[in-house]
């Protein structure tokens, strides 16, 4: 059977993965403050297990108060890796939409792909490196007046990313030694790991706003405000009229012939 015309192809594939990735990048923020949130109760947790390890060594625990420590831990560090997965893919999906549309405001085209971009900043080692390389080019293509500011926070922010991943590796690598003195240490690192990491999840919080042009709380920044000393007695000093130096002499010179005939008049 002929057809007359072009064939109209679906592109619903483009359309599709574009909203996709918008809609994973404005879930970045949400996502950073449950994993944060997640992470301090994590490390409320492993407190209260170490607590309960102190109280053990001269009394007896009882078996519901092990139930319900073991419970919080398992919650609070489940949730926390779940949800920081899904925060670290959100804020690459941010990392990419943001590219994109700075990079299209400028005038110019993102030279790095979005999988080139995932796969820097997923990858473990290459990780440690490539998303403060995207973010540094982000802050120069963007320009406007903070960009200091912002390569300063760039900057704490990538050194931050490091240690916390350092840290983590600790961490699980500490959870193969057997000794009970171990283990107990390694409960205390846990919480110091568990609040590093809820510091670098707001971190990235406050960095993200910062790029967008949002205070740190997600309101749009206050503009500066100058400010201008008021003297008490310049108002007054401006109103006084200043007459010319002429205009007195002549004042001066016009009085006495405006008198004489007041004189003459009154002989």
């Amino acid at each position: 059977m002929p057809r007359w015309g072009l064939v109209d192809r679906p592109i619903t594939s483009h359309v599709e993965r574009e909203p996709r990735l918008q809609r994973w990048a404005g879930a970045a923020s949400g996502l950073l403050l449950l994993v944060g949130a997640l992470l301090v109760l994590a490390a409320i947790a492993e407190l209260f297990r170490y607590g309960i390890l102190l109280y053990n060594r001269t009394r007896l625990v009882s078996q519901t108060t092990l139930v319900l420590s073991d419970a919080l831990v398992l919650f609070a560090e489940v949730a926390s890796v779940c949800i920081g997965i899904a925060a670290v893919v959100a804020s690459v999906c941010w990392l990419v939409d943001r590219r994109r549309s700075i990079f299209d405001r400028a005038g110019a085209r993102d030279p790095r792909s979005a999988r080139g971009i995932f796969v820097g900043s997923l990858v473990p080692v290459v990780s440690l490196v490539m998303p403060g390389v995207f973010l540094t080019e982000l802050v120069d293509v963007r320009g406007r007046a903070d960009q200091a500011r912002l390569r300063v926070l760039v900057r704490i922010w990538w050194a931050a990313w490091v240690v916390n991943c350092a840290l983590v590796l600790a961490a699980t690598l500490w959870r193969f030694q057997d000794s009970l003195q171990a283990q107990a240490n390694g409960v205390l690192f846990s919480v110091f790991v568990a609040l590093v990491a809820a510091a670098v999840a707001f971190l990235t919080l406050v960095l993200m706003r910062s790029v967008d042009g949002l205070g740190w709380r997600g309101g749009a920044r206050a503009a500066p405000t100058r400010w201008v000393i008021s003297v008490p007695g310049a108002v007054a000093a401006s109103s006084v009229a200043v007459v010319p130096r002429e205009t007195n002499e002549e004042a001066a010179g016009a009085s006495p012939a405006t008198e004489q005939p007041e004189k003459a008049g009154v002989s």
